[in-house]
């Protein structure tokens, strides 16, 4: 019954692609973070996200999912197959709909987890004559400002979603690969198909606390910052890790800073 209520609730998706993201160690700046998401999208809403996360946390939604994903966490660990342990694959969920121009950001920082809506961007791209195949597909290439960020971006118009990976979007066509200028932040696609899979909504998503962009990015880079403090803050006690010699976890905002840096 939770199922045909859900899928009620639901669009089917007319295409999907898959993406492989790059995205900064926090510890030391090195671009070697990798997770796969995918942009399930169709001309009046997407969702991008990862299997792997919306899997857990589907797991996580029931009793017996949770009950499930205890034993398999309980085998892995008992057998020394630490790698087979459910692990999330990535946090955030980017949920877009064309029809109340909107978008839904998921996320968390620290042991909170946020969610804010902002309007659709008014994008200001810039298309340029450059042009470059893309899983057979032609590409042009596209560059904006958003957020603090200069992007690049390609883009194919060969199939007219105007849609992308990320919050990215606002181009005649799906963006395939896109890239920040200090090659911090990418996504390149890896595979695109037509598809009719159900946009299912965000699992647990009441959850998530309410609030704004730059307050949630705040919040995440106060983490980064000092997460012994805030985790002591959210757990109400004080937490300590053994061997730490007072440095930093994390490195300084100028080292490696979040994907939008205008919170500042």
């Amino acid at each position: 019954m939770c199922f045909v209520a859900i899928a009620a609730m639901a669009q089917t998706a007319d295409i999907e692609v898959s993406y492989t993201a790059m995205s900064p160690n926090f510890k030391n700046g090195k671009v070697d973070v990798k997770n796969q998401y995918v942009l399930l999208a169709n001309a009046k809403e997407s969702k991008f996200y990862s299997p792997i996360t919306e899997y857990i946390d589907s797991l996580n939604s029931t009793p017996e999912g949770l009950d499930l994903l205890t034993e398999m966490t309980r085998t892995a660990a008992l057998s020394g197959r630490y790698d087979d342990i459910p692990r999330k694959d990535g946090s955030y969920y980017v949920v877009k709909s064309i029809s109340d121009n909107t978008l839904r950001y998921y996320d968390s920082a620290a042991l909170d987890k946020y969610v804010y809506e902002e309007t659709s961007e008014e994008w200001a791209w810039e298309i340029l004559d450059s042009t470059k195949n893309i899983l057979g597909y032609e590409c042009v290439k596209a560059t904006t400002d958003f957020h603090g960020r200069k992007w690049t971006v390609w883009f194919s118009p060969k199939i007219p979603l105007s849609d992308g990976p990320w919050k990215l979007g606002g181009l005649p066509g799906v963006i395939l690969e896109a890239s920040t200028d200090d090659n911090k932040y990418s996504f390149v696609a890896t595979g695109i198909q037509q598809t009719s899979k159900i946009i299912v909504p965000v699992y647990l998503a009441d959850d998530y606390e309410k609030t704004d962009r730059k307050s949630f990015l705040k919040a995440k880079r106060a983490f980064l910052n000092n997460p012994l403090g805030s985790l002591s803050a959210q757990m109400g006690g004080d937490i300590t890790i053994s061997g730490n010699s007072g440095e930093p976890i994390f490195a300084a905002s100028d080292v490696v800073d979040l994907i939008e840096t205008d919170y500042k």
